[in-house]
């Protein structure tokens, strides 16, 4: 970070104790957990008990706050034998700093790295046990931290408490259930303000709010969390997606399968995923005496169709696609609309390929990621970039050891990218335990990046189930996979273009594209001849065929009511018909930014213009 990032970094730790501090103020029996910096601002998990914390109690919060700030507090740097801050933890009450404490002593910095936080005070390095541990005192407040933090509480810019939410201690469902207190904070209030006009845009863009003001999905609680149902209207946009990757894969040389939703465990312990991704898979399911699991992924499964036959090099590159329903674990404060589900449809793929193939294999894997990102009206460099995912040799219990495999691997990804002359970054640590990865980070509305396709390098796979080639000259050789999503997991990209046209889908995505709005009940044959035209009228990009969806409203209903409701659902092209337009061989349009008349006989060029 460079100086003005470590100045906000440390702004905002200091306001996560200052709102524990409040908060002790209000609840002084209040117990606390930790309280790290986040992305734009900071939060504190908090145990008050039977009392619940409520947006109700934010100003009052705020308040107490507001005053700390105003008192211009030392923040002091203290430390203090590990045996003595758990007798300081046990005697105050804070059972939770007490439990961090005897961890600490045992097992060092591990609890730390555990909880993914700065909250843990250690002045030790590595994983050996800790001695001593620092605390930060401003007024009366005194809490276990490693900081830093600034000189005093005057320094500490605008903030503002956002939200509170559920969160398991330490992130596990056995453990009791806080309440965290998110607030976000910045250097100067006109930054404060420019950040929660976003927040508030965003907002009206939830797909969420948007799913159900526009009928989209749902959760039934006895279906089950992170289950989504899918009305008629979202499916229709599901299918669309769907279709629209399985045509465009396929005319690129893709071979579209379908396996089984469940295998036997065998599967996942052939491949590594078992132990790899055991937390994030379903119990397995008892058939007979035998195990099986609900599949996580498919490239298992892929595998199998492989190994269906001997194969040689003429086959090769094989490229095995599927839009394959998954099943993974997700906690269910992990859980959030469409974004993360316990239950979700990958467009996958895995190409299996000999290892000059590879470089050209990701290439093409790159090109047909890019071709859906325009599609989409998606903008490299602006919303989104790619990132070399690089995997961390000190970690063996987490990537396969093979330090070679790793250099060519990583060289062959790096090289597609340079030679695409690709603006990206590289990651060490976050590369799949079989290979290096090329992730594609999109950027959603909040402007938070998360990792929406990948392109993945595996040289494990094909030693794990023994897949083999016959070369040239039919010597037996091993091939690599290149493991990549074209559109992620539909569920997820179906969230994120919610979210990004603001529910106002292009024409060839809506699940209604247009609604005829009558103003009276003389135009019905006129109306009938526009409907011929519809029906006459395919668009033939980007799906091969396309017909137009259309309903009409007749109702005896006033004009404004009409076009009111026909926008509250988005519908992309409104078409108002009334006895001028008929007498006139026309059609006034009403779109999203702007309203024409247009000639009927024009009315189907016109429509695949848009």
């Amino acid at each position: 970070m460079d100086n003005l990032d470590e100045q906000l970094h440390a702004m905002r730790h200091s306001l996560a104790h200052i709102t524990a501090a409040a908060v002790q103020r209000l609840w002084p029996t209040a117990k606390f957990g930790v309280g790290p910096v986040v992305e734009n601002g900071f939060y504190y998990d908090i145990d008050l008990g039977d009392q619940k914390i409520s947006e109700d109690d934010f100003e009052k919060i705020a308040a107490e706050m507001k005053k700390i700030v105003a008192e211009d507090q030392l923040i002091s740097r203290s430390t203090m034998p590990i045996d003595d801050a758990i007798v300081w933890a046990r005697d105050g009450g804070q059972t939770y700093k007490e439990e961090l404490l005897n961890d600490l002593k045992r097992s060092g910095t591990t609890v730390a790295k555990d909880l993914n936080s700065e909250e843990m005070g250690t002045i030790a390095n590595g994983d050996a046990a800790v001695d001593e541990v620092s605390f930060y005192t401003n007024g009366d407040f005194t809490d276990l931290c490693r900081g830093p933090h600034v000189e005093n509480t005057g320094d500490t810019g605008a903030f503002k408490l956002l939200r509170v939410a559920g969160a398991y201690w330490r992130g596990n469902e056995k453990n009791p259930q806080m309440q965290r207190l998110y607030g976000v904070a910045f250097a100067t209030q006109q930054e404060l303000d420019a950040h929660l006009e976003m927040l508030e845009r965003a907002k009206q863009r939830d797909h969420r709010k948007l799913g159900k003001e526009l009928d989209l999905f749902t959760f039934s609680p006895l279906v089950g969390k992170g289950l989504p149902l899918w009305t008629e209207r979202g499916a229709k946009i599901r299918r669309l997606l769907e279709r629209f990757i399985v045509e465009e894969e396929e005319s690129r040389g893709y071979h579209h399968v379908i396996t089984p939703d469940v295998a036997n465990i065998g599967l996942y312990e052939t491949s590594g995923h078992y132990p790899y991704y055991k937390d994030s898979m379903y119990s397995p399911i008892d058939v007979d005496g035998e195990k099986f699991m609900l599949r996580p992924m498919t490239c298992p499964h892929h595998f199998q169709l492989y190994l269906d036959r001997p194969r040689t090099y003429k086959e090769l590159p094989m490229r095995i696609a599927e839009l394959a329903k998954l099943y993974r674990y997700e906690q269910s404060g992990e859980l959030s609309g469409l974004i993360r589900v316990r239950s979700f449809t990958l467009a996958d793929s895995h190409i299996v390929c000999t290892p000059d193939q590879a470089k050209d294999e990701a290439a093409g894997a790159l090109d047909l990621i890019e071709y859906c990102a325009t599609v989409f009206g998606l903008e490299k460099g602006k919303d989104y970039r790619y990132r070399l995912s690089l995997g961390d040799r000190s970690d063996e219990g987490k990537y396969y050891k093979d330090d070679q495999a790793w250099d060519d691997a990583e060289g062959v990804l790096r090289k597609v990218l340079q030679e695409r002359d690709e603006p990206y970054y590289e990651a060490e640590g976050e590369a799949a335990f079989y290979g290096p990865k090329i992730d594609v980070q999109m950027k959603n509305v909040l402007g938070k990046e998360d990792t929406a396709f990948t392109v993945q390098y595996d040289f494990v796979m094909p030693k794990r189930f023994l897949l083999q080639y016959k070369d040239e000259q039919g010597v037996e050789q091993e091939p690599v996979v290149i493991h990549r999503s074209s559109i992620g997991a539909i569920e997820r990209v179906f969230a994120f273009l919610t979210e990004f046209y603001g529910g106002w889908y292009p024409l060839w995505l809506a699940p209604e594209q247009i609604r005829i709005l009558t103003i009276n009940d003389t135009v019905s044959d006129y109306v009938n001849e526009i409907k011929q035209v519809l029906s006459e009228t395919v668009l033939m990009k980007p799906l091969k065929y396309n017909e137009l969806r259309y309903t009409v409203d007749d109702r005896n209903e006033s004009l404004g009511k009409k076009i009111k409701e026909a926008t509250s659902m988005k519908v992309p092209v409104q078409l108002i018909v009334g006895p001028k337009d008929k007498d006139a061989r026309e059609v006034s349009v009403r779109l999203q930014d702007r309203e024409e008349k247009v000639q009927l006989d024009h009315l189907g060029e016109f429509l695949r213009s848009l």
